[in-house]
């Protein structure tokens, strides 16, 4: 097993290209070593064109397109041109801390069977100065990883780290679902023996 496997991030995205140039330029900002892994951002059907955005948003990112509307099918799409070992997912309202590449992938490894890793997700308002009541319910409550994982099985792709190798043997997110489809792939990957953390 080598020192550093290469690992592929995907990024789905639809109309936010003002949170995805955040979320990029933090993938840019790394403790992973940068030529060891790459960031596929995939346009699920946006308004605007997202090449200039992606140009220069500083870190060395490609993007694809992903007619089909839904974000399983765009985190599939990414995974059909994703070159890595590792495959991780966050979405483009994220804001990965700057060792997450090498936490996520760390943490994969060192666990053996394990199918998947979901990391912590903070979630923030958009105004921290003036939270609104929906938000500060959400932070309490939103994407608990921790029960995801240990009671339903599952982890959420806002921050989710699986071997390339566990897609092969487990099959795709199911393209039909609107939301759910973490769930539904986390407990078939759970079903094939893969442990969770």
């Amino acid at each position: 097993m080598t020192a550093h496997p290469f690992v592929s991030v995907i990024v789905p995205v639809y109309n936010d290209p003002e949170r995805l140039l955040l979320c990029l330029q933090a993938l840019g900002r790394q403790t992973y070593p940068q030529d060891l892994y790459e960031i596929v951002v995939v346009d699920n059907g946006s308004d605007e064109s997202l090449d200039e955005l992606v140009a220069r948003s500083g870190c060395r990112a490609r993007l694809c397109s992903e007619a089909r509307p839904g974000s399983y099918a765009a985190r599939n799409r990414g995974l059909s041109v994703a070159r890595g070992e590792v495959i991780a997912f966050t979405d483009a309202d994220c804001i990965p801390a700057r060792d997450w590449i090498e936490r996520g992938t760390e943490r994969l490894r060192s666990a053996p069977g394990c199918g998947l890793v979901a990391g912590r997700v903070e979630v923030s308002p958009r105004d921290p100065k003036r939270p609104t009541a929906v938000e500060l319910y959400e932070a309490r409550t939103a994407l608990t990883q921790k029960l995801y994982v240990e009671e339903g099985r599952f982890g959420a792709t806002a921050n989710l780290f699986a071997f390339r190798d566990t897609f092969a043997r487990v099959g795709l997110f199911d393209e039909e679902l609107k939301s759910g489809g973490d769930l539904e792939w986390g407990q078939r990957v759970a079903g094939s023996g893969y442990g969770l953390v």
